[in-house]
C-alpha cells in the first residue's frame, strides 16, 4: 500500500473513528483491503472479513447471487469480472479473490447451481407425464432448458472460453460431476420411457449438450446480426431455441431406439 494512503487513512480514522470516506480514497487505492490494515469499515452496507466456514459459505453465496442478478438483469457475459462483481457485492477485489481465482471460475461455479436448478425442473416435468413418449420427453427437456436461460447462456461459452482459464484441479471436479449427471439422468429417463437403453440415454443427454451450445448463440443473435437476420428472405435460418432444440432432441430419440447397447459401447462407457 502506498505510504501516501495509508497516511490519510489514519488521518481520517483518528478524526472521526471511522472510514465515512473510504469511497474515495478507495478509487486511488485500488483493490486494497482496509480490514488488512486494521482499519474498520463503516459503510452502508459493511463487511466484515468471513472467519468461520459458514460465514465463507455466507459470502460466497453473496457473490454468486449478486453475479446471477447482473446477468439476469441484461449484463453481458464479457462485462462481468472481479472488478465489477466486487462493486455491486460492496466488497474489495481482494476479498473477492478468496472464493474465485477468476472470472472463468465464477462462471462455472453458476453453471453449476443453474444446472442444478434446471435438473430440478426437469424432474418436475417428467413426474407430470404418466407414459411419456418421445415428443413430450423431448419437450419437457427443452421446455426446462428455455426457462433457465443463464444457463444456457454459460454452456454456450462452456467449452471456448470457461474452461480455458480454470485450473486442472477446479476442472476435474467439475467433469466428474458432470460424468455422474449424465449417468443419474441416463437412468431417469429409461425408468421413464424404458423403449430406450440407459447406454442410449447417456448418447441422448450428450447430444442434448451440443444442441444446447450450439443452438443459444444461433437463435440469441447481436443487435447487428438480429437486423440482419430479420430479413424475410433469410427465414430459414432464423433459430427459435425450445422449439429447434425440442425437434432436435425428438430426432436423436427416435434415432436411437432401435439402436443396440453394442453400437453404442464405445461412447457410453461411464457408468
Amino acid at each position: 500500500m502506498p505510504a501516501k494512503i495509508k497516511n490519510q487513512w489514519s488521518s481520517i480514522y483518528k478524526t472521526t473513528g471511522h472510514l465515512s470516506s473510504m469511497p474515495a480514497i478507495y478509487t486511488v487505492c485500488g483493490n486494497c483491503d482496509f480490514a488488512d490494515y486494521g482499519y474498520p469499515m463503516t459503510t452502508s452496507e459493511p463487511f466484515q472479513r468471513a472467519r468461520r466456514p459458514e460465514q465463507k459459505e455466507e459470502r460466497r453465496a453473496h457473490l454468486l447471487a449478486t453475479a446471477r442478478s447482473a446477468l439476469r438483469g441484461g449484463m453481458e457475459l464479457s462485462d462481468l469480472g472481479l472488478n465489477e462483481l466486487a462493486r455491486q457485492a460492496h466488497m474489495t477485489k481482494s476479498n473477492v479473490y478468496r472464493y474465485f481465482e477468476n472470472r472463468e471460475a465464477l462462471l462455472l461455479a453458476l453453471l453449476e447451481e443453474e444446472s442444478a436448478l434446471w435438473r430440478s425442473d426437469l424432474d418436475e416435468r417428467l413426474g407430470a407425464l404418466s407414459q411419456p413418449t418421445a415428443p413430450q420427453l423431448a419437450q419437457a427437456f427443452a421446455g426446462a432448458s428455455a426457462a433457465y436461460p443463464l444457463m444456457c447462456r454459460l454452456l454456450s461459452i462452456l467449452p471456448s472460453i470457461i474452461e480455458h482459464n480454470v485450473s486442472p484441479e477446479r476442472l476435474r471436479t467439475f467433469k466428474l460431476n458432470t460424468v455422474a449427471l449424465v449417468g443419474d439422468l441416463a437412468r431417469q429417463l429409461h425408468g421413464r420411457m424404458p423403449s430406450i437403453s440407459i447406454e442410449g440415454y447417456i448418447v441422448f443427454v450428450r447430444q442434448a449438450m451440443v444442441l444446447t451450445i450450439g443452438l443459444w448463440p444461433l437463435s440469441h443473435p447481436r443487435d447487428a446480426l438480429a437486423q440482419v437476420m430479420a430479413l424475410p428472405e433469410l427465414l430459414p435460418l432464423r433459430y427459435d431455441f425450445e422449439a429447434d432444440l425440442a425437434a432436435g432432441l425428438q430426432l436423436l430419440l427416435r434415432g436411437l431406439a432401435p439402436m443396440s447397447p453394442a453400437a453404442m459401447n464405445r461412447k457410453t462407457k461411464i457408468l
